[in-house]
């Protein structure tokens, strides 16, 4: 196949019967590599190729088949400005289109599918990926059927996102871009719009997510992943900021995480002035049960607990005017003080809970009576008992879920009762014990849980793998309790 060279003017490839690209018009200045049956070619210094890599003053719109490339369209630092308008981006083994280190840039009204179904291990790639951008547009986009993730807003520097080798020595920050109206859906392995940092010390600052509707696929994992879905603002490198972030007038459901998450996951960051207004989250959010809370979320606002000296903080974050039905948390917020969460529209099941702020480390605890009735203390809530209940056997132990909001009892025949957000996985209650259960524990993402008996017999439940027991051994005392690695004991 031919290469084109510097194209000046408008040139339609699909007239110059160049097959595979289809119909692509290119018009402006344009550097190597201008179209994906055309040939990859180098893009910069990331180590991946491109099918085109335009030149400042470009717009590209038709079809763009990146087969045998990584990226569709790399627009590499300092070329400014470059409109991406109608096109289709289709192929690429990584990105659709990638932009860094540049400002002005335009992606509107253009589907970006089929791209990055295979697996790979670089943090931070999307359908859609700019790092280290500014004052630029992604609107009115169809990205789907992607397997990267949709669209993130990412800095950049020595983790250059989504792309193997390293960018500048120092943070280049991300500011003001909008990413709006875009129709977001199936795409594995990824979240559906992304506002994150990825270097230490990094800056994402100014930035708008209005207007999208983003539709997960609850239960469905594609070959690399679940259609995470979702809106994300966080920091996720020490010493980061992300500030001054707007997620106005979106429309999630279905997503593997939380509806909308803001999180701050390092040592020293800081996200700050983020607000989340006149959104609506309709249902089926953090199928996965993941970030937090051990049931379906609206949204999600936590830090990671780390020391007092280190920990990350999030401050004057609002959400407010977003309405908010059938998930398990309408809001649910953990280490964050300050939240502004009224007034919304928040509908939630029996047993769900509007507004859900965690509780204090150490601030309270259960005690639960074999009889199946809990006390809560301190801080801990009261999320219902077995009390009322005609028990087979005595309840011998208590599991708190990951978030203290629920729990476990399990009675002496491997019975198992769940409260508040415990997701009940099974018991050992229609089995022949040869020694009663006397205690339970939760796995740490509270997706399962172990029974032990007497005799050391362990059961495991969920997500729990049984790791052995020494019940075959000649034991000189019973077992009385059990305790797994980062979770409490029990019985």
């Amino acid at each position: 196949m031919r290469r084109l060279g510097r194209i000046v003017s408008a040139v339609t490839l699909g007239m110059l019967g160049l097959g595979g690209a289809g119909v692509l018009t290119l018009s402006g200045p344009f550097g190597a590599g201008v179209a994906g049956a055309v040939g990859c070619s180098p893009a910069g210094t990331t180590g991946f190729t491109a099918a085109i890599s335009p030149a400042p003053g470009a717009t590209i719109s038709g079809t763009v088949d990146a087969t045998g490339c990584n990226i569709g369209i790399y627009v590499a630092p300092g070329v400014t400005p470059v409109t991406i308008d109608g096109a289709t981006v289709s192929g690429a083994s990584d990105e659709g289109i990638y932009v860094e280190q540049t400002t002005a840039v335009t992606i509107r009204n253009s589907t970006v599918k089929g791209n990055g179904l295979t697996a790979s291990p670089l943090p931070g790639n999307g359908a859609i990926a700019l790092a280290g951008v500014t004052n630029s547009l992604v609107n009115g986009n169809t990205v789907t059927g992607n397997g990267a993730g949709g669209i993130f807003v990412n800095d950049n520097g020595p983790i250059d996102p989504g792309v193997p080798n390293p960018g500048p020595g120092s943070p280049v920050a991300s500011s003001n871009v909008t990413v709006s109206n875009n129709v977001i859906s199936n795409n594995g392995a990824g979240c559906g719009i992304v506002y994150s940092t990825h270097n230490t010390g990094g800056s994402i600052s100014g930035g708008t997510i209005s207007g999208n509707t983003i539709t997960g696929s609850p239960g469905v994992f594609t070959a690399v992943g679940p259609d995470v879905a979702g809106i994300v603002v966080a920091t996720a490198s020490a010493g980061a900021t992300t500030s001054n972030v707007t997620v106005s007038g979106n429309t999630v459901s279905g997503s593997f995480e939380g509806g909308i998450i803001v999180h701050a996951h390092a040592p020293h960051d800081v996200v700050s002035g983020i607000t989340i207004t006149g959104n609506t989250l309709p249902g089926g959010n953090n199928w996965g049960l993941t970030n937090g809370p051990p049931a379906t979320a609206g949204v999600i606002i936590g830090v990671d607990l780390l020391p007092p000296a280190i920990a990350p903080v999030i401050t004057g974050t609002t959400v407010t005017g977003n309405t908010i039905s059938n998930q398990f948390y309408g809001i649910w917020v953990s280490g964050v003080p300050g939240v502004t969460t009224t007034p919304n529209t928040i509908s939630v099941p029996t047993g769900g809970t509007a507004v859900y702020h965690t509780p204090v480390p150490g601030s309270g605890y259960w005690l639960a009576s074999s009889n199946g009735g809990v006390a809560n203390i301190g801080s801990a809530g009261s999320y219902g008992s077995a009390a009322s209940l005609k028990l087979n056997k005595p309840v011998v132990g208590i599991s708190p879920t990951q978030d203290q909001g629920g729990y476990w009892l399990v009675a002496s025949d491997g019975g198992v009762f769940a409260y508040g957000d415990a997701t009940y996985w099974g018991s050992a209650g229609s089995l022949k014990l040869n020694q009663p259960v006397v205690g339970m524990t939760a796995t740490p993402d509270g997706k399962g849980y172990w029974l032990v008996a007497r005799d050391g017999g362990v059961f495991a439940y969920g997500d729990a793998v049984f790791l052995g027991t020494p019940s075959s051994q000649q034991l000189t005392a019973p077992v009385v309790g059990v305790s797994a690695v980062g979770t409490t004991a029990s019985g």
